[in-house]
């Protein structure tokens, strides 16, 4: 071992001095840009590196077929570690130089694990690649990424978009940009971002990109689990891919690229290879555990898939031997771990954020016959469904599995308790591929195979019907903005996050707030409604406190960027008052009326207000 890891260090360090010195002799010589000279330094040092790892290092045979696919695609991944490592390097200010010192570092210890115990282990030598299922999955991720294409992108998405640009501009998270959830989505967003740098193309289609990339592995990923591990047949596995992308896109038609559907995506490994008859390898299960924790971690909510899983193997197994299960203990590690780095590298998020949010973020929330009503014609079709499929199928594997998961989603949904759309794409997502199994496992046609082809058909309708993401305010404020002419930064003010950050990037203006939306008013406002300040002083003074932070914050991003454009949301939101108004909440500061002097107020609709900024009493554009 101690051997292998010298003779590893040595080819390593000479394809890793091969890689750099290409690239910073490319850089320098032909001026080419850090990330091509990273490629060239790349391309350099992968036959070499093959050879000698292959030959030397762990010797086998060379150009072994699948060895050298599964070198490439490790290659790959180091790529674009590299070349995410010099992207994020350069975004932060820092110097080339920097970033080869830290790719130097970083991927030799990535490629070795991954060579040792995947691309030369003796136990996949004799394994085959499944070539038509990887292009089918290619091709499912290629018709999945032209069908969002240059579309609008839902409004969270748009605003981790926005802030992560800001971050990357040196902006402090939760100080400078004040967001309730926690920092993972802000780096699940960097991929995102470097792709659209590396291939010119805009924010929103990076973003499409990215997802479309992380579907097409997780599709191939899934492909080879049913292989290998449940054993299906060619025509069953290429069938059960194909509704695993059914069950990845319709669910999250009109909302995709949501923490609900990201966690969905990385979480279906995991939960596939939990179907597996016979113990699988170590590794894979952790692996496949550790992709579902990134997933997992994207809420808190989402611990209730773990949970799920486990009392659905401890029913099962009549036993508690699967709380200590192996994907248990590495969800619990990352969680932990996340949990500790959230602490050390964003400690305001659990030191203000967190007790911020219990006080008033459930203004966000809704009665529950509301959040019921929203999602009841889809709960009666999956269970009314299930109960025919339990009585003719109650043994087909996966479906048991997946509805129990199914379910967990339905009750993340109900936790949340806001009835937004997309936090019932769990449920409907792994509803989708439970009847798929059905479908998979039972060829011959009988009554459950029918309910459960028409739940797929009856939950695919609904989704259709509500289409793609659409958002007229945001629109409308981007048709405002481009009929009044120069503007190149705006700021709206509502409680809604749909009416402010996506309205940015349809009309190509810089968001120059701190709030995707003013969270922190409507929860202090209608608490302060029903309190008696008489009694409890102390609460009312801290949500005083709240709002008068909200105002301050507001005017101080307005005074510092001079928006061009400022909209005001005549919708009440989230308060209970339906007479409130963001102006006058505004101008209990005594600062506003200065600041709204530079400003004519141009159009007026039913939902917005709009004031333009005035050069030398000149609007803009005119």
């Amino acid at each position: 071992m101690i051997a292998q890891v010298i003779r590893f260090c040595g080819i390593g360090g000479l394809a890793t001095l091969t890689h750099v010195t290409v690239a910073v002799l490319t850089q320098s010589l032909f001026g080419l840009a850090p990330l091509h000279a990273n490629f060239a330094g790349f391309a350099g040092a992968l036959f070499l590196s093959y050879l000698g790892h292959s030959r030397w290092t762990f010797g086998v045979a060379a150009y072994h077929g699948l060895q050298f696919s599964r070198f490439v695609a490790v290659a790959l991944i180091g790529l674009a570690t590299s070349s995410g490592t010099v992207w994020l390097f350069g975004q932060m200010g820092l110097g080339f130089g920097a970033s080869m010192l830290c790719v130097a570092v970083l991927v030799p210890a990535v490629t070795y694990l991954a060579l040792k115990f995947w691309v030369f282990d003796d136990a996949e030598k004799s394994a085959v690649i499944d070539w038509p299922g990887i292009a089918l999955s290619g091709l499912l991720a290629l018709v999945i990424l032209s069908l969002f294409w240059g579309r609008m992108i839902n409004h969270d998405t748009a605003w981790y978009l926005i802030a992560t640009r800001e971050l990357l501009g040196g902006a402090e998270l939760y100080t400078d940009l004040i967001e309730v959830n926690p920092p993972l989505n802000f780096y699940f967003t960097y991929p995102a971002l470097g792709l659209a740098e590396l291939f010119d193309i805009s924010d929103t289609d990076g973003a499409y990109l990215f997802l479309s990339s992380i579907i097409f592995a997780v599709l191939c990923w899934s492909n080879n689990i049913a292989r290998k591990e449940l054993e299906l047949s060619v025509t069953r596995r290429r069938l059960l891919i194909c509704g695993t992308a059914v069950a990845l896109v319709l669910p999250a038609l009109n909302n995709f690229g949501q923490r609900e559907h990201e966690m969905v995506i990385l979480t279906l490994p995991w939960l596939l290879g939990e179907l597996a008859s016979q113990r699988s390898p170590i590794r894979w299960q952790v692996a496949r555990a550790f992709v579902a924790a990134l997933g997992i971690c994207l809420k808190p909510h989402f611990l209730i898939f773990p949970i799920a899983v486990t009392l659905y193997h401890a029913f099962r197994t009549r036993s508690v031997q699967p709380i200590f299960s192996v994907a248990n203990m590495v969800i619990l590690v990352v969680g932990l771990s996340y949990v500790c780095f959230v602490a050390l590298v964003h400690p305001n998020y659990l030191s203000q954020i967190v007790p911020l949010a219990q006080e008033i973020y459930g203004a966000y929330g809704a009665p529950f016959q509301l959040v019921l009503r929203i999602i009841l014609n889809e709960s009666v079709v999956v269970l009314l469904f299930a109960l025919v499929v339990v009585s003719r199928h109650s043994q087909t594997p996966g479906f048991a599995l997946f509805l129990v998961v199914a379910l967990a989603g339905l009750g993340s949904y109900f936790l949340q308790g806001t009835g937004f759309d997309y936090h019932s794409i769990p449920f409907r997502a792994f509803a989708t591929v439970s009847f798929c199994f059905v479908l998979v496992q039972n060829p011959r046609p009988s009554a459950g195979v029918v309910a459960a082809l028409l739940a797929i058909v009856a939950l695919g309708v609904m989704r259709v019907e509500r289409g793609f993401y659409r958002n007229g305010p945001a629109l409308q404020i981007a048709e405002t903005a481009q009929d009044l002419g120069g503007i190149d930064n705006l700021v709206v003010v509502t409680s809604y996050v749909h009416a402010g950050p996506p309205a940015a990037i349809a009309s190509g203006a810089r968001w120059d707030s701190r709030y995707p939306a003013n969270w922190f008013v409507p929860g202090a406002l209608n608490r302060l409604e029903t309190a008696d300040c008489t009694v409890a002083i102390e609460t009312c003074d801290m949500l005083l406190a709240f709002a008068e932070r909200n105002r301050a914050d507001n005017l101080a991003d307005i005074a510092a960027s001079k928006p061009d454009l400022l909209v005001f949301d005549q919708n009440a939101g989230y308060i209970d008052d339906a007479s409130f108004s963001w102006q006058k909440f505004f101008s209990k500061d005594p600062a506003w009326p200065d600041l709204l002097k530079n400003y004519k107020a141009v159009r007026q609709t039913e939902r917005f207000t709009y004031f333009q900024r005035m050069h030398d009493n000149k609007e803009i554009g005119s």
